[in-house]
């Protein structure tokens, strides 16, 4: 099964000038700050009551944040659901303060063509530390931006503090496949990193999800991000997949239900980021899926993944 879709994974790394505090979930703290720099950095146009801005997808911000299908699409019809091109990943150690010349390093990955957009994100993550992050508005020096290819761990430098380099390793399905060779095919592990929300059958899955839920989860998610931002619908018996999954059985559900609160000002309310952590394991077949699951690594499953909710990784 060949499918096509491509992301980009990087590292950034910051080093703050002065103390900061920052939310209990650092990725809402980045996503939200990232939004503004962004905004700033490349549109002009106001953006109220919901108008988007009126250059559509010929804009940066208007592509990245107010995603519309490309023309041959319009089936899915202009929404919110439609996913975006970019996925944030907190620092795994969580921290509510950072000291004066302490660094910080979370993941930025994009998706298909918003890739073309990457002097603007820098641009926008050194805007970013001028304007401040958290609640004492901390100010941050922009160090090093490094693409990665985590299934792989390919390296290359984008971005040195000064100068930034026209350096890609996109992940694609066949480095998903190759990594997928030699794992165990007849059960896996899956430690999930940050809050995982994923639905299925029409319910939020408390616990653990059932092994059918991650991948039905995942063949929303992957074919509608392939089709949107890299040119390509996927095709395939997606039910027939999702109905062998679901003959492979949860054995071991540590998991627990965790709740974070972040304040929208661009709409001025107050959401939740919420899910599952911790390790589940699951015993049957699962060797066909392998390859999905690895890419899921990387784009996360289930609902706030811009934010970094949903990622997670196989255990051996």
């Amino acid at each position: 099964m060949e499918r096509k879709v491509e992301f980009h994974c990087h590292e950034v790394t910051v080093r703050f000038l002065e103390r900061a505090v920052v939310p209990p979930y650092e990725g809402s703290m980045i996503r939200g700050a990232f939004g503004r720099a962004f905004k700033e950095s490349c549109c002009p146009f106001p953006h109220e009551n919901g108008s988007g801005c009126p250059l559509g997808d010929k804009c940066p911000y208007g592509y990245v944040f107010e995603t519309s299908p490309p023309g041959e699409l319009r089936g899915f019809s202009k929404n919110r659901e439609l996913p975006r091109p970019y996925v944030f990943e907190p620092p795994e150690n969580t921290k509510m303060e950072y000291a004066r010349g302490e660094r910080m390093t979370f993941g930025f990955t994009v998706v298909g063509r918003a890739a073309e957009f990457m002097p603007y994100f820098v641009f926008a993550f050194s805007k970013m530390g001028e304007t401040g992050v958290g609640r004492l508005r901390a100010r941050y020096e922009l160090e090093r931006i490094v693409a990665t290819k985590p299934l792989s761990g390919e390296r290359a430098e984008v971005f040195d503090g000064e100068v930034v380099r026209n350096r890609s390793l996109p992940t694609r399905w066949e480095d998903a496949v190759e990594a997928a060779r030699g794992m165990e095919a007849e059960r896996s592990g899956v430690e999930f990193l940050t809050p995982t929300f994923v639905k299925y059958r029409g319910r939020v899955q408390p616990k653990a999800p059932a092994f059918a839920a991650l991948v039905q989860s995942l063949l929303i998610r992957l074919p509608m991000l392939s089709a949107v931002h890299c040119g390509e619908a996927w095709e395939g018996d997606f039910r027939s997949l999702v109905a062998r999954a679901g003959e492979i059985r949860t054995v071991r559900d540590h998991t627990s239900w965790v709740s974070f609160r972040r304040h929208s000002s661009f709409k001025n309310r107050t959401e939740a980021l919420e899910g599952v952590v911790g390790e589940a394991r699951y015993s049957g077949a699962t060797g066909e899926f392998l390859p999905l699951l690895k890419l899921g690594e990387i784009s996360h499953v289930g609902k706030r993944a811009v934010f970094g909710l949903g990622r997670y990784r196989l255990l051996p």
